[in-house]
């Protein structure tokens, strides 16, 4: 199984069983990754420091290549050669191939990051390399907050500003099919570049919704001179203390829940023996209208509302159905507390996920939160905290 986490913000993470997506987040801090020894991490790094290049050499060992790569890449590079480091994961004599290219301090301040976090990070990729392809396309083309991620059938690939966009849509293939994420991208690309084929697949732009559509790639751009020095060893040496704190926190929880129902029965006693002792000494109780707590309750909050009433859970239940009722998608679990409701979602695709966030906080005066999201035997939840802004 494979933990493929970001070392760099946004912190997400997406665990792999073979093929299959089994759970997808994202964390506050490296430190946070719910890791274990069963799992191979793999490092995603960013595009932008990693870029890619197709060489040819005449080179009859990967040695020979090695040694005559730096200085066939020179005049393309703008770092001085000693500075970068040349990683060619699928060279074959005489056979055209991709090499990546990053400095040296960035793999540098990649090995702190997983050192410091006690990460053993095995494998080191960038994020195009994510990409899906889809089957009618040469190239997919994903427009990720202010860059643009791209990936090919050749293993190329590129993180790009919007600036360079027009560029590398002219640098690729007349015959080349580009397939395309975003609907807008889409049409203004087709409008742009009338010769130029370009079709739309929506595949959201989060690594999870990527790696539902795409298996595994073995790329590692891994110099073994930096690969962290952290090993699964590392870990068990914490597990007989956190089996230990694991298990005090157990005895704790059942005490309480213990001295919970025993206090509940306790006051639910007393509370028996006061109704008994009121309807005793005042008979006449009896005449009061019961089974309509609802409504007396309903009254009071009312009362209590005042000029702001329209902003209680009434107001944020109508808001959140609406928006559900857009989407198509069914509320399985609703819980509300301290004023903000919390609500499982079970979703039809991951697209829906940052959607159905998007759209509750363009609702007025309502401010919505991704808790959590899930991908279990194909069945997609979320979970949203919503309150008012």
């Amino acid at each position: 199984m494979e933990l493929y986490i970001r070392l760099e913000k946004p912190f997400e993470w997406v665990r792999v069983d073979g093929r299959k997506v089994e759970a997808f987040g994202e964390v506050a801090a490296l430190a946070e990754y719910p890791i274990n020894d069963e799992y191979e991490l793999v490092g995603v790094v960013s595009g932008e420091w990693v870029t890619a290049h197709r060489v040819e050499l005449p080179a009859k060992s990967r040695k020979q290549f090695q040694a005559a790569l730096p200085y066939a890449l020179e005049e393309t590079l703008s770092e001085d050669i000693e500075q970068l480091i040349f990683n060619c994961p699928e060279w074959r004599p005489g056979a055209p191939c991709v090499v990546y290219v990053t400095s040296r301090l960035k793999m540098q301040e990649w090995q702190s990051l997983a050192n410091e976090a006690a990460l053993p990070v095995s494998r080191l990729i960038p994020d195009y390399a994510l990409l899906p392809l889809h089957e009618a396309a040469d190239c997919m083309l994903v427009q990720q907050a202010d860059r643009f991620l791209s990936f090919d059938k050749t293993n190329f690939g590129v993180s790009l500003d919007l600036d360079f966009l027009d560029s590398w849509v002219r640098e690729m293939p007349m015959d080349c099919t580009i397939a395309v994420s975003d609907k807008a991208l889409t049409e203004e690309l087709i409008d742009s570049h009338a010769d130029r084929d370009f079709r739309h697949w929506p595949i959201g732009n989060k690594m999870a919704h990527w790696m539902e559509q795409t298996s595994v790639r073995d790329l590692d751009i891994w110099s073994d001179s930096y690969r962290p020095a952290v090993s699964t060893l590392a870990w068990r040496s914490f597990s007989l203390p956190a089996g230990i704190a694991a298990a005090a926190v157990l005895l704790v929880l059942l005490f309480d829940t213990y001295r919970y129902f025993s206090l509940h029965q306790e006051v639910r006693s007393i509370d028996q023996a006061m109704q008994k002792l009121v309807l005793e000494t005042f008979p006449e109780i009896d005449a009061v209208q019961r089974d309509n707590e609802l409504a007396i309750m309903q009254q009071a909050l009312a009362r209590r509302g005042g000029p702001q009433q329209e902003l209680g859970i009434n107001h944020l239940l109508a808001e959140i159905s609406r928006v559900l009722r857009q989407q198509n998608v069914s509320l399985t679990e609703l819980v509300y507390r301290d004023g903000q409701l919390v609500i499982n979602c079970s979703l039809n695709d991951f697209s829906q996920v940052d959607e159905i966030r998007r759209q509750l906080n363009a609702r007025p005066r309502i401010s919505a939160n991704l808790e959590a999201s899930s991908s279990n035997d194909g069945q997609i939840t979320a979970s949203y905290v919503v309150s008012h802004s």
